[in-house]
């Protein structure tokens, strides 16, 4: 159950059942969720709210949509500091592989894993990133 004090999540992917999936497994684990299918969507609304966290997919309408979302929170002052968690198959669908440690830096993202997450991965990445629902 959702209360008026809970973090709030921006979740952004291009995949409808995903989408479903992971507002499922976030809401139940007491967070608020959005979620948007497009870049465009996705920054109109990191523009208009606030939130506690995103999780953006690298791959939508272009290869690195994900990417451009990470780097315009970041050049942005009322969203710089906000946690960003990147799920991707991007390994599955083109074979490259990033080593985070590595590529953070440039990458803009504060945690990143490969889809699909079991809901308690899920939860706990969260958790790490925003800490506990208030």
């Amino acid at each position: 159950m959702v209360n008026e004090m809970a973090k709030r999540i921006l979740l952004v992917d291009d995949d409808a059942d995903f989408l479903d999936i992971n507002n499922t497994i976030l809401t139940a684990g007491g967070y608020m969720v959005d979620t948007a299918c497009t870049s465009a969507e996705a920054l109109e609304k990191l523009r208009s709210q606030t939130y506690d966290l995103v999780i953006i997919d690298l791959i939508m309408e272009e290869l690195d949509s994900g990417f451009s979302i990470a780097y315009a929170v970041r050049d942005q002052e009322q969203t710089r500091n906000l946690p960003i968690l990147m799920l991707t198959s991007a390994q599955e669908k083109t074979g490259f592989n990033f080593e985070f440690d590595k590529d953070k830096q440039w990458m803009k993202v504060d945690d990143f894993a490969a889809k699909s997450l079991s809901p308690a991965e899920l939860l706990k990445r969260v958790s790490l990133l925003i800490g506990k629902v208030k």
